[in-house]
């Protein structure tokens, strides 16, 4: 059998390779006990055309630009502010392309399903709204999106850099009327993770719907039938929540995260969005910022038109790129991989994953337990 891409040690889980095997012989599937999805050639099936392989972001080389300007933003529309994540630009590029009779493929939570789908009308959007903190499936996205270009419809597509990055090499030459939005991305926990985090704070009850965030707040809330199960806000107390604390701190990744081409300040896609992290003076905007921040980085002309098209829907100033790059690392670098990444993985060997987690985690924990006693002492002390 020739070489395809289950011989990719780096593999970010893209879905490209099992878009593009005219074969169908490729299954994505949970590797090892990360769980991380990997491609999986059937036996007897590859055919050795090597799509797979031309199809792949972590095979050749990718084209990468630098940002040519940088703006700080968020949606004009407060009800749409309040529900989106940052400042709601991805909600108004995809109601624009959607406006312009296109369509929008991004990624969605169906119950603890986190997958890419596709909209074809604003009542579809709400959907897409809210960041998912786990790593997305893309399907078949790739090849309906090919149809949609085929059939001469504007295609919006947001996801990962990773992801996008897929879609360019599976596409091929990328036509204007597809436009390509990459989320500014720290890393991917599996679903697996999440899944075993969910029964073990629910006490097994598997939820039908959950939320990562509430505007610019960092909360995990899981509900059933309607009920809440369970809620919980990293910044309140980090050490709650041990999905969102392995997440933040960078030790429940897939291991091309820790050596990401795309973590740098040149970018893969039209336009790069996320949170405006390190902005400087935040307070001398003409606009409130209290519920999220965009920032939008337009990387091609193409991104810079679509942009301004939305102008009129933003409250929106050009910053420097420095300032968007400076405060935000995955803006230039991919997180580390630390020996307490290597002592979770060793512990998630035989632990379940919320044990796994809090014992990587024991020494910052017994730290700040340390610290609230002397304060307490001292308070004593002083009476």
């Amino acid at each position: 059998m020739s070489e395809n891409v289950s011989t990719i040690r780096d593999c970010t889980g893209c879905w490209a390779c099992y878009n593009a095997c005219p074969a169908g012989c490729i299954v994505m599937k949970p590797a090892g006990r990360s769980g991380h999805i990997r491609p999986h050639v059937e036996a007897g099936g590859c055919v050795g055309c090597g799509l797979c392989l031309k199809a792949c972001p972590s095979y050749g080389e990718i084209d990468l630009h630098y940002p040519l300007k940088a703006f700080a933003s968020r949606v004009r529309d407060k009800s749409d502010y309040m529900t989106s994540s940052s400042g709601g630009m991805a909600s108004v590029l995809s109601s624009h392309v959607i406006g312009q009779g296109g369509v929008v493929y991004g990624c969605c939570a169906d119950g603890i399903d986190i997958r890419h789908v596709r909209a074809a009308s604003k009542d579809e959007l709400p959907k897409f709204k809210g960041s998912k903190y786990v790593q997305s499936s893309i399907y078949d996205a790739f090849r309906k999106i090919k149809t949609d270009l085929a059939a001469g419809l504007p295609v919006l597509f947001i996801g990962t850099p990773c992801q996008v990055a897929g879609l360019r090499k599976y596409i091929g030459r990328v036509p204007d009327r597809l436009y390509l939005v990459d989320l500014i991305c720290h890393g991917v926990p599996s679903r697996k993770m999440f899944s075993e985090h969910l029964r073990h704070v629910t006490g097994k009850e598997m939820p039908d719907a959950v939320s990562f965030r509430t505007g610019s707040r960092f909360e995990l809330t899981v509900y059933s039938s309607g009920k809440l199960l369970y809620k919980s806000e990293f910044w309140r107390d980090p050490f709650e929540d041990m999905y969102y604390r392995a997440f933040f701190y960078g030790v429940s990744y897939r291991d091309s995260c820790y050596k990401c081409r795309f973590a740098r300040p040149e970018r893969v896609s039209d336009i790069t969005i996320g949170d405006f992290w390190g902005i400087k003076n935040p307070d001398t905007l003409p606009f409130g910022t209290e519920d999220g921040l965009s920032v939008a980085l337009p990387v091609t002309e193409k991104g810079l038109v679509l942009l301004d098209a939305v102008e009129d829907r933003l409250f929106i100033e050009e910053r420097p790129v420095g300032e968007a790059v400076s405060g935000n690392d995955q803006l230039r670098h991919p997180f580390r991989f630390t020996r307490r990444v290597s002592l979770f993985r060793m512990l998630y060997g035989v632990l379940p994953f919320d044990a796994a987690a809090r014992l990587a985690f024991a020494d910052r924990q017994a730290v700040r337990w340390m610290t609230a006693m002397k304060h307490k002492i001292l308070q004593r002390d002083a009476k």
